[in-house]
């Protein structure tokens, strides 16, 4: 059965798998490990809080530099081109940091890393518009941006089995990023779309100029609402993704293994993210995304307050993992349905700005670290989350 599936091309198993594949590589392993290994990092290369921010604010300025070329290159070529490109740049990065032996080429690995979602997975939307039936997009998508969580899943259990030689492991995320480059270079349509796949609109609508269109785009209250609720998630969400780990390594004095089970659990927790395409069908982009903003808010305040145990620390986890992809989703579904014409200049727009905002707040979170204490920071940041509510669809949407 697999191996009928794997000779038949835009089958269920190949263009979810290697989406997965690719997202699990590009964003759960380049882009978000990091985090996991901030400790190790700043024992062997002595650095500072401020530098390990900076250090993750440039990984994040990767990303947002990626997320303007991808679309260019979907108009210009085809949606396979950059998901390549976002493969090979997520195996080398994560290649020099393995072989990194100073802190000039670990930033320059973080960083390269850092762009290969921001190339990848905005292309996504189209294969996905061209490769499926309109029925089944929202599933697949859904199913296939949880693919982060599998990314950080694997991560834990590697970073267990490499222990102190911690670049070790980062040799063995290289390796999955090549599998996946391979398979989607098969997979990804190389071509034109094929309207009578898609929902899309009629042919040539997506050639307006992109600027135009983002001008144009601007002029409707939701458009910009999804933009600016992006650029604060991002604000947010990058806050725990650096530092979680060292503020329950530091101020928590959690062992080293404790912390990697920890991280292991936020992965897990996000499989539970693929379900975002059935919650918008059931009940509706905006009373989903509302609860799950509580529910990231909720996730970064217990950090805080996880000093007497392990269970408001396993509660975070659970809560941060399984929103954080949920409502990357929610956001992902948002934005192709403001941008039915072109959901690659969408999804990477809305993406850009996520980073723009996870490029600020690493630093900002580092400089605070050092005045005051992470604790601090996360208190304060939970409450900045809260401001989502604020930005919710002013017209529900039901599906991709």
């Amino acid at each position: 059965m697999v191996l009928s599936s794997l000779l038949v091309r835009n089958s269920a198993f190949n263009i979810v798998g290697a989406g997965l594949l690719i997202v699990a590589s590009t964003y759960g392993l380049s882009r978000y490990t990091y985090g996991l290994f901030v400790p190790a990092i700043r024992d062997d290369f002595n650095l500072s809080q401020t530098a390990v921010g900076a250090i993750g604010s440039a990984s994040y300025l990767g990303y947002l530099l990626a997320t303007l070329v991808s679309p260019l290159l979907v108009r210009h070529f085809n949606p396979r081109m950059p998901i390549i490109l976002g493969g090979m740049t997520a195996t080398l990065g994560m290649l020099l940091v393995a072989l990194a032996g100073n802190p000039v080429w670990l930033a320059l690995g973080v960083t390269l890393a850092g762009c290969s979602p921001g190339l990848a997975y905005p292309p996504l939307s189209d294969a996905i518009k061209q490769l499926c039936l309109a029925e089944k997009q929202s599933r697949y998508y859904a199913i296939i941006n949880s693919g982060t969580s599998f990314g950080v899943m694997v991560s834990g259990p590697l970073a267990l089995i490499a222990g102190p030689q911690w670049q070790l492991a980062w040799l063995c995320f290289a390796f999955i990023a090549l599998i996946a480059t391979l398979w989607n270079f098969f997979i990804m349509p190389g071509n034109a779309p094929n309207h009578e796949l898609s929902n899309r609109v009629k042919p040539g609508a997506s050639q307006e100029p992109m600027f135009t269109l983002v001008r144009r785009k601007l002029k409707d209250s939701s458009v910009r609402r999804l933009l600016l609720g992006a650029l604060l998630f991002g604000l947010v969400t990058s806050i725990y993704w650096t530092f979680s780990v060292e503020l329950i390594a530091g101020e928590k004095s959690l062992s080293d293994t404790g912390r990697v089970i920890f991280w292991i659990v936020v992965g897990i927790a996000g499989v539970a993210g693929g379900l975002a395409g059935e919650l918008v069908t059931h009940f509706g982009l905006t009373k989903a995304l509302k609860w799950a903003t509580l529910a990231i808010a909720a996730s970064i305040a217990l950090l805080t307050i996880a000093s007497d145990g392990i269970l408001m620390l396993t509660l975070s986890a659970v809560l941060f993992g399984a929103t954080f992809i949920l409502i990357t989703a929610l956001y992902g579904i948002w934005s192709v349905s403001c941008f039915p014409e072109a959901p690659s200049t969408g999804f990477g727009l809305t993406f850009f700005l996520i980073s723009a905002g996870q490029l600020i707040s690493p630093t900002l979170a580092g400089l605070g670290a050092e005045i005051w204490q992470l604790t601090a920071v996360f208190q304060v940041t939970a409450i900045l989350c809260l401001g989502i509510l604020w930005l919710l669809p002013t017209q529900d949407v039901w599906s991709m």
